[in-house]
Order: structure tokens, then sequence, then C-alpha cells
């Protein structure tokens, strides 16, 4: 068949938790990112790989940064190998490196259409015999798969048209830069029950209007996850920043993917604006760290455990002189008269907790909000709707969040 392969360059797709892509858009458009567009569960944008590569140390909303790479169309499983097996993946990387291919399947743009193939294995296992074959063609050899650690690993997005006539779909050949999640901050060495990853938490404080110039509680702090994202947004502390750390202080290997692909190792400049942008960044991470106070961000928990643990994760990031926190129930808490904003992800049920003791809990959460803090925003995030009608307040706004696979509502209070 004739190959309708697409080359693309300059253009890049950035993952995030559904419910804030419109955040990581406004972040993505600050690092230099033009022409951006929003879709469920991301951004796609073209920029010069340097925004990109700003993008994963400087991101607090992104997932993961993919290079957006090739695409075609297809009408059956069988085009992807051969509009795949046109390309010169020799370019793209080298005979002794590994990769891995992930499968996602989409909706169509307008959401009217589901993907009609039913086995994303098997679509996979055609972008990979693809490769394999074509370096056999071009080397004689073929690279090897390694679905733990490659060098290269592949995201291959497969979406319908909204045309309702039409049976071809749109497929996406991206590379994932990032390697170590932008979410996996390297902060959370030890969790508490069910934690919310960093970059969920990080948005839900954003867009309960967290600036950092206000009083924040977390009421129930749990491994310290809203602690320490509030303390990122409050000093401003690049995301990377431990990751960079740990390379200066041990000599530790950055752990991005992006360092190892060709487009990268075989461009000087961008290696040497690259290498510049890691210095500024690991200066902006001192300077940062060196001004936290304490007296502004107070976490509390009633369970010992969460508290060591929040304590032990603080103390590592090295954010933990700017922290208050306390072992104290939150439904009594009395000591907050001057405004800010309460946050609390309040067990619901799908993981943890069950019955009348979460009934109780959101119904006295809600009663000590409404009596003793007076002149706060609360924000309530969690994935069980009918326990946040125990709350007794009326809600002025509740937004729709994904903590992963479960629909969630960040409701909002305004206590006067």
């Amino acid at each position: 068949m004739r190959s309708t392969t697409k080359k693309y360059k300059n253009e890049f797709f950035a993952s995030c938790p559904t419910g804030l892509e419109a955040l990581l858009e406004t972040e993505l458009k600050e690092f230099g990112a033009k022409e951006t567009e929003t879709t469920k569960g991301g951004v796609h944008f073209k920029s010069y790989p340097e925004a990109a590569i700003k993008g994963i140390l400087y991101s607090t909303i992104a997932s993961r940064i993919y290079k957006k790479a090739f695409g075609f169309e297809i009408k059956n499983e069988k085009d992807i190998y051969y509009n795949a097996k046109e390309i010169k993946w020799k370019g793209i990387f080298d005979l002794e490196q590994t990769f891995k291919i992930s499968v996602i399947q989409g909706k169509s743009k307008q959401g009217t259409k589901r993907s009609k193939f039913e086995n994303s294995m098997f679509l996979g296992h055609q972008l990979k015999d693809a490769i394999a074959d074509r370096f056999r063609e071009d080397t004689k050899e073929r690279p090897y798969v390694d679905k733990v650690l490659p060098d290269m690993s592949f995201l291959m997005r497969v979406e319908p048209n909204d045309n309702p006539h039409s049976q071809k779909e749109e497929v996406t050949i991206l590379i994932d830069m990032c390697g170590v999640a932008i979410s996996n901050r390297g902060y959370r060495v030890k969790s508490f029950s069910a934690p919310l990853r960093e970059n969920l938490a990080n948005g839900i404080l954003r867009l309960a209007g967290y600036d950092g110039s206000q009083t924040l509680v977390d009421g129930m702090c749990g491994s310290g996850t809203f602690l320490a994202e509030a303390a990122l947004i409050k000093w401003k502390i690049p995301s990377s920043y431990i990751h960079l750390q740990n390379h200066k202080e041990y000599g530790d290997d950055l752990p991005w993917a992006f360092l190892k692909h060709n487009y990268y190792t075989k461009d000087k400049y961008l290696k040497e604006n690259t290498e510049k942008l890691i210095q500024e960044t690991i200066k902006i991470s001192e300077t940062a760290l060196s001004n936290l106070k304490p007296g502004s961000i107070f976490g509390y928990d009633t369970d010992n455990g969460a508290l060591d643990i929040a304590s032990y994760n603080l103390e590592v990031a090295g954010l933990e002189s700017g922290l208050t926190f306390e072992n104290e129930d939150i439904t009594q808490v009395t000591k907050f008269d001057d405004g800010g904003i309460f946050i609390a992800n309040p067990p619901y049920g799908e993981r943890l907790g069950e019955g009348d003791d979460l009934e109780r809990l959101y119904y006295e959460l809600g009663e000590n909000l409404k009596n003793n803090f007076k002149n706060f925003n609360a924000y309530i995030f969690t994935g069980n709707m009918p326990l946040l009608k125990k709350i007794s307040l009326r809600t002025s706004k509740k937004t729709i969040l994904y903590n992963g696979n479960i629909e969630s509502r960040l409701a909002e209070y305004k206590l006067f």
C-alpha cells in the first residue's frame, strides 16, 4: 500500500489528570508553547524542544510530555504495520537501544465515536513488528523490547474521526520524553493510604485559588502531598528540584528519557541550552528553599502514623521548615479566625473507610467549618457524592475531576 505517513516537527502533547487541562495549557504557554489545543486528559502544542523540556523541569500539572513523531490513517489493524514499516526507524533510535510500546484508544475529538478496534495489544504488536522488520531490512538485526526500563517508550494513540460515514481512524505515534513521570517529584518516599498524585493535588490547590499568599489549612494531611505542593506554589519551587538536587549532591543520573534520544543527543545547541536551563533551575531551587518560613501552611491528622510519614517525606523534600503539622482532629480545630483556604481529601469508601463512621465524619467536618472557619473558602475533594451531602453547607461550586479512574468532585464552600 502507498504510505500516507506524516512526520511531525516541533509538535508535542502533554498529559494531565482529567479536569486540569486548562491549568496545564496556561502553564505550557508560560514555558513558550504555541498553538495550544486542549483535549480530554491533556494539551497539544507546538514549540521548539526547549519549551517542552522546560515543561518537564517546571510543570506542576503535567503527568508526562510526549514528542509527536508520526501520524497516519488506518482502516484496519494491518494498516498500522504497512504504514509504520515505511518509517526509517534507525533515524529515531539506535539498534543498541531498547524500546516499549503503549497503546491508547480514545474517542473522536468531539466525543461522538469510539475506536472500533477491540484489542489494543494486537494494535501494539503491529507497530512492534513493523519496527523490528524495518530494522532487519536496514541493519540485518532488530532491537530488543524492554517493558520495564526502555530507552525509547512509544505511545500510539488510535482515535476515530467524527465523520459518521468514515471507517478510518487516526494513528499518532509519540515519544515519551519523561521516563519518570513529571508528577513523581521524588519527595513521597513513604505513602499513607492511597494518596493523591502530586500533580492532581497541585491542580486542586490552584483550582481552590491558592497562590501562596493565603493561610492554607489541610484538614487531613495524610502523607503530606497537599502540604508539599502548597510549598512548591508558595515559594515557586520548580517541580524537578529533588531530581536536580540529587544530581548535584550525589551524582545521581538525571531520570528523564529525552537525554538519550537522538533528536537531543545529536543537537549541539539543544544540549547546550538544556544544560544552561538545568543549572539555572538548580539555582532557582536553592534560592527558593533558602526562603522557607513557617506560619501560613498547616496540616492536621489524627493518625500518628500518617504524621510520621508526612514528617519524613517533607524532611526528605527539604520543606519541613516551612510547614506546621499537628496531631489534632480537624472536626475540633478552632484556632483560625483570619480567613484563608481550607482543603481536605477525606476518605470516601472506594479505597478507605466504610459506613456510618464516614457519614459522621463528613457531617462533623461540615459543622466545624461552619462554626470555626469564618472567612475561609473550604474545598472538599471526594469520590463519594452521597457522602458530600452529609456536609450541611451550601456548595458554591462543584468541579468534576478524576482521581485515577474514580470520577470525583471538588466542592467549594464560601464561609462567612
